[in-house]
């Protein structure tokens, strides 16, 4: 990734100087070079890839946002100084995770489609076509599922009272490039189950094409990672034979495993290899970290304290799970060299949440998307509804057993709502501030949970905000509702 992050400041600067040297030569005003005329050399080509995996770099809320924010909105982390997330820990009105993501998911979209559609023959070689397409149609189905579980219910599962009852508007869906002003298209949104055959459709297309020709992952996009993202789409679709095929097809593509509970500590550590990545954005700390304002240790453990471990969250780990050692340790600034008692607003233990560290420095920390641990948990949940609880809860246990928890016995768990319940309690331990657990309860239909510490005697109150609330759904940026009079604002935020 780190090649590809200075090939793009190279080819930036060849679109750049093309575009200049074509409006100098131009009697008339011309606003740019055609990105059409643009891509018929192998190093344009490149640029547009690269620009690609680098949106997911470029503003906080395509990494950040996207991984801290669902603990944030719901019950995982609340604010500890400053106002770092404070809106989405207060599920303010329009402080959703979409709002910010909006233009930059398009303009990666967009990135895809080129790939897609817009090279011409003969510009790279078939190898590598077939290897950027693949990327392509993966990008395309990521962008596509973050959009649509933001700004739409989950296929099968809007509410049936209130002012969303039965609401079933997904996203808008380009599948053709805009290489100028001219081929601009204003489409409307597409329905949530047509949006999400969209995505099965890529990923069905992103690993044919890369399972014949890519590079090694984790830190590119590999048939692992598309299986990986197909097992969480398919678990949001309720098709759990599916989902379960999947997992495993990410697990054993990507030659990954879990980490054991001396691993543990250093699974997020950049200076080490982690066992357990599928996809992961790698993260150049001079050039593509989010710094002091917005890197993931910045929100969390280095200076800012801005999410902070609830002790709701910290309640569910027992004595010497591994996680617990590793992933909470005291309130420390990182800056100023010194202890903080910060943190205790928000827990007992003045924990801070050190699963980001920022090993790297400059506040860098790699963005793993898709990992193991969440592919066996997908296999668990997807199992209850295979083969039945035993196989369920024996999944869970196989992760519990590397991280140091006790065995939980099947015959405790029966019933559908007990074993979703478990399968929730573990995707909180494991999967904290990875980006899940807001749609874990939004994609299963249950009411939002928040839990407010009390630091004058240590217990936390728990309160719901019912399922059909407002704040399920991120509204869509105002401007582009204005701009397209085919789009419909989500309900609440007419």
């Amino acid at each position: 990734m780190k090649k590809l992050i200075v090939l793009i400041l190279f080819t930036g600067l060849l679109f750049l100087t093309q575009a200049c040297n074509d409006i100098l030569s131009e009697t008339e005003p011309s606003a740019a070079i055609s990105q059409e005329v643009a891509l018929n050399s192998p190093e344009a080509v490149r640029g547009v890839r690269v620009r690609m995996y680098s949106r997911m770099h470029i503003a906080e809320a395509m990494n950040t946002t996207w991984l801290l924010g669902p603990s944030a909105l719901a019950d995982n982390t609340d604010i500890g100084s400053g106002t770092r997330f404070e809106d989405f820990n207060n599920n303010i009105r329009e402080a959703g995770l979409g709002t910010g993501a909006w233009s930059q998911l398009y303009d990666l979209i967009n990135d895809a489609n080129i790939l897609i559609e817009a090279v011409p023959e003969g510009v790279i070689t078939e190898g590598n076509r077939t290897k950027y397409t693949g990327e392509a149609y993966f990008m395309r189905a990521l962008a596509l599922h973050h959009l649509v579980r933001i700004f739409g219910y989950e296929p099968g599962m809007a509410p049936t009272q209130g002012e969303a009852s039965g609401f079933d508007a997904g996203v808008v869906v380009p599948t053709s490039p805009t290489l100028d002003i001219s081929n601009v298209q204003l489409l409307p949104r597409e329905s949530v189950t047509d949006v999400y055959q969209q995505i099965v459709s890529d990923l069905g297309s992103a690993i044919g094409l890369l399972s014949q020709e890519a590079d090694s992952g984790p830190f590119f996009i590999t048939d692992a990672a598309a299986q990986a993202l197909l097992a969480r789409v398919h678990l949001y679709q309720k098709d759990f034979p599916a989902a379960e095929t999947a997992a495993q097809a990410a697990i054993d593509l990507s030659g990954t495993r879990l980490a054991t509970a001396a691993e543990v500590e250093s699974l997020f550590d950049e200076t080490t290899t982690n066992p357990e990545a599928i996809f992961t954005i790698d993260v150049d700390p001079v050039t593509e970290s989010g710094g002091i304002n917005d890197g993931l240790a910045a929100y969390t453990s280095m200076q800012w304290f801005g999410q902070i471990p609830t002790q709701d969250l910290i309640d569910l780990y027992e004595p010497g799970d591994s996680r617990l050692a590793a992933w909470y340790t005291p309130c420390f600034n990182d800056v100023t060299s010194s202890a903080t008692n910060i943190c205790s607003a928000v827990n007992s233990g003045n924990f801070e949440l050190h699963k980001y560290a920022a090993e790297q420095g400059l506040f860098a920390d790699d963005y793993v998307h898709f990992r193991y641990s969440e592919m066996l948990l997908i296999q668990a949940e997807a199992r209850y509804y295979n083969s039945g609880n035993v196989d369920a809860i024996n999944r869970i246990n196989d992760l519990r057993a590397d991280r140091n928890a006790s065995t939980l016995d099947p015959s405790d768990y029966t019933t559908e709502e007990e074993v979703l319940d478990v399968v929730l309690e573990e995707r909180r331990r494991e999967l904290v501030a990875e980006g899940h657990r807001f749609f874990d309860l939004k994609r299963l239909g249950r009411d939002l949970r928040k839990a407010e510490f009390n630091e004058n005697d240590g217990t936390s109150t728990i309160t719901f905000l019912p399922y059909e609330s407002y704040v399920y759904l991120d509204d869509l940026p105002d401007g582009e509702v204005q701009l397209n009079p085919q789009l419909i604002q989500n309900p609440f935020f007419d």
